[in-house]
């Protein structure tokens, strides 16, 4: 049962991941369009944060909660996006700074 927990817990955050690749890719044209920094490199950290933590979940806990470490990346790895989405939503509505 632990092989099968594992393999969706990553199957889960590896699906999140992509979606957040899909967003730094509408930064990044955002920018190179509209020639407004929008700071798309940045939308890679949460990935990566999300990643670990899926990785120490599947591979050192077995579960997907109790792991003092693992919530702190997955806490960080929203902060960052949340902040990220709203600087990148509000740059795009129309807030040139």
């Amino acid at each position: 049962m632990t092989v099968i927990s594992s393999a969706l817990t990553l199957y889960s955050w590896g699906a999140v991941a992509i979606l957040l690749v899909f967003q730094f890719l509408i930064a990044r044209f955002y920018e190179k369009k509209s020639k407004q920094r929008s700071y798309y490199t940045f939308f890679l950290i949460p990935a990566l944060l999300f990643l670990l933590a899926a990785g120490r979940y599947a591979f050192w806990i077995g579960d997907l909660a109790g792991d003092v470490w693992g919530d702190i990346l997955l806490f960080v790895g929203g902060g960052i996006l949340a902040a990220l989405s709203a600087w990148l939503f509000r740059l795009m509505m129309g807030g040139k700074h």
